[in-house]
């Protein structure tokens, strides 16, 4: 049995299928179990799927790692800058003798 499809075959069996994709036929199995891959199953032993339907598996799946690749490789937003103090240095307290002088003229 040939395990490669001919080049004019619009479908192929899961083994056929593996060997396009370049993975194992567990590995086919699974996808086509899982509902990735669409697949016709006929009885128990025999699946069919479509040429088109597995390059269009490998095109989105293409995609969306490239996608991510990019993502990884853009540089993070630079977050704006904390405000950090110096270690030792303490904040001067705020004058309140202006404060005292005017509240306590309104007292009494």
């Amino acid at each position: 049995m040939n395990t490669l499809p001919a080049a004019n075959d619009d479908t192929m069996d899961l083994s056929q299928a593996a060997a396009l994709l370049h993975i194992g036929f567990k590995a086919m199995k699974e996808l086509v179990d899982t509902g990735e891959v669409p697949a016709l199953s006929c009885n128990q032993k025999h699946c069919v799927l479509l040429r088109e339907d597995l390059i269009t598996y490998v095109r989105e799946q293409g995609r969306k790692q490239a996608d991510k690749r990019r993502l990884r490789k853009q540089p993070a937003a630079s977050p704006t800058p904390a405000v950090t103090r110096r270690r030792g240095s303490k904040t001067a307290m705020p004058n309140l003798d202006a404060y005292e002088i005017t509240t306590a003229g309104q007292r009494g």
